[in-house]
């Protein structure tokens, strides 16, 4: 099974509204890397239900995503807000005001 980038952003963003055992399964995936048999062998499930937790999970965080579109918004303020910086490029406090925005967002 593939690993894709954007997976990983949607769990970043969308993971508290898993459960505790997908969760578990997806980070044992995505962060430490390991394969689906020693997933299996942590939790003490099949290999085959291990490979349906983290699938089954993928696809609710891309339902979420399509749903709340949180990524999708914070991509476009940080081009609306990348925008700004030329018109604000001397003023610190123009400046500042576009990081604490961005903080708000990350």
């Amino acid at each position: 099974m593939p690993k894709d980038l954007k997976t990983v952003e949607y769990y970043d963003t969308y993971s508290a509204l898993l459960t505790e055992r997908q969760r578990e399964a997806m980070e044992m995936y995505y962060y430490s890397d390991l394969s689906l048999t020693e997933i299996a062998q942590e939790t003490g499930v099949t290999r085959q239900a291990a490979f349906n937790t983290i699938k089954n999970s993928e696809i609710r965080l891309y339902e979420l995503e399509n749903a709340m579109k949180l990524i999708e918004k914070r991509k476009k303020l940080e081009k609306k807000l990348e925008s700004l910086k030329p018109l604000l490029k001397n003023s610190k406090q123009g400046e500042r005001l576009i990081e604490e925005i961005r903080e708000l967002f990350n």
